[in-house]
């Protein structure tokens, strides 16, 4: 091994050693003072019941899926994607503004 990688593995290991001692507590006071809070919360957390976060859980179902020239008919029919942004608006609950050109779209921009 050089003499450089020496020294790198001496420095490594230095920085090691300060930020493990940083990590330990000051006193043994500080570390007595927070058991008797430890064991508080355990006994808390017993008496809470336990729920399994996979209660409710549904199993993936897989959805008849339709050809794309049905599914592009249906839209049509419907009104096409005016009518489901128009439907997004109203369950936001926020006005619809006019689709057709009656808005300028470049109002509010500057030209250079």
């Amino acid at each position: 091994m050089s003499e450089y990688l020496q020294w790198r593995y001496l420095a490594a290991l230095s920085a090691l050693a300060v930020f493990n001692a940083l990590a330990q507590p000051t006193s043994p006071t500080s570390h007595q003072s927070s058991a008797p809070a430890a064991s508080a919360t355990t006994t808390q957390a017993s008496t809470t019941p336990y729920r399994s976060a996979f209660e409710n859980y549904q199993p993936f179902a897989e959805e008849k899926v339709l050809p794309w020239k049905e599914a592009n008919d249906t839209v049509g029919a419907i009104g096409g994607w005016r009518a489901y942004a128009k439907e997004a608006s109203e369950e936001a609950g926020t006005p619809q503004a006019s689709p057709a050109g009656s808005v300028d779209p470049a109002a509010g921009r500057v030209k250079p």
